[in-house]
């Protein structure tokens, strides 16, 4: 032998004992996944419940307001769909088999804590939760500064406040008041009027300043005139004030109202507004009214609810204060 040759030493291979005559024995198989479990009818469980509690299904049947034969078909229905045997029909009464006594405890512990969280939801003396959509113009500019003496006042109600100008469904949405702007009309709720919708003009103290004076309706005329796009109510108001508009140097618009009113704010123009939307900065100052001439639009800001929960305790008690702050903002 070559001393540089490898030595090749024996290997043994353990091969499985197959049995004699077995030269075709298929290897070990994974098991075959089963359906997706699926939940049978919650009702059924609710009259096991009642069966397991009382030990009867003519009882469970009084307790239900059903009939001894509805308890059973049901019970045989909920055993078919899992397969198992829940009680055992003893001569004269029945049992729970092992498998039926596992279920009833977590039924029982189930149903409990359905019962909990239901008495939760409806005890008044719990925290409820407001959900309230308004424009962001009138969230930002009145009702913000208004919620924290709600708060005050009503402990219990906890507010969450949400900023948009979408159409109002409550049918759809997870909403329990808004607010909005507009004639009235809107199906499938409760509409109520949140003070009213005459306007007036608006501008910064610096405006009157810097700018050309302003002494007579005829003057603003001289001043850039902002107004949002939907529509501009300046020519109604110049004929309210009987005063000839004639033509402004500048017009500036906006597709937002809040905006537009703080471009008033920062010189930029005079704004036609409504009181609820300018009230804060006309008692800082940041604005002042030009003139006592007002006109009514035939718009407004609205209180929308639910017809269905309008006069759930929560939502009642926000009504009824946004109302009572309205009227004493008009």
């Amino acid at each position: 032998m070559n001393k540089h040759q490898p030595v090749l030493h024996p290997v043994t291979i353990a091969v499985p004992d197959r049995g004699a005559g077995d030269e075709t024995q298929a290897p070990p198989q994974l098991p075959i996944q089963g359906k997706p479990f699926r939940l049978p009818p919650l009702n059924l469980f609710r009259v096991f419940d009642a069966a397991a509690r009382l030990g009867n299904f003519s009882a469970a049947a009084e307790e239900l307001c059903v009939t001894p034969s509805a308890v059973s078909q049901q019970i045989r229905q909920l055993e078919d769909l899992l397969e198992v045997r829940l009680f055992r029909r003893l001569p004269r009464k029945m049992e729970l088999t092992r498998e039926g006594t596992v279920l009833a405890s977590a039924v029982c512990e189930g149903l409990s804590l359905f019962v909990a969280a239901c008495q939760k939801i409806v005890d008044p003396n719990e925290p409820a939760v407001l959900c309230i959509n308004a424009p962001a113009s009138i969230a930002s500019r009145w009702l913000v500064p208004r919620l924290k003496r709600f708060m005050q006042l009503n402990p219990q109600v906890k507010i969450t406040l949400l900023a948009s100008n979408d159409a109002v469904d409550f049918d759809r949405q997870d909403i329990d008041v808004a607010l909005r702007w507009g004639n009235g009309r809107w199906p499938h709720a409760r509409v109520e009027r949140l003070g009213h919708g005459r306007l007036f003009p608006v501008c910064s103290p610096a405006l009157l300043r810097e700018g050309p004076p302003i002494h007579h309706p005829h003057d603003l005329r001289h001043h850039t005139l902002l107004q949002v796009v939907e529509g501009s109510f300046w020519s109604a108001w110049f004929a309210a004030a009987g005063a000839d508009r004639g033509e402004s140097s500048d017009k500036l618009y906006f597709n937002d109202v809040g905006l537009m009113l703080d471009a008033a704010v920062q010189g930029q123009g005079l704004a036609l507004a409504n009181q609820p939307l300018v009230e804060s900065d006309l008692k800082s100052g940041r604005l002042i009214r030009l003139f006592e001439t007002e006109i009514e639009t035939g718009e407004g800001y609205y209180v929308l609810t639910s017809p269905d929960f309008s006069e759930k305790p929560a939502v009642a008690t926000f009504r009824h204060w946004i109302q009572t702050e309205g009227e004493e903002g008009a």
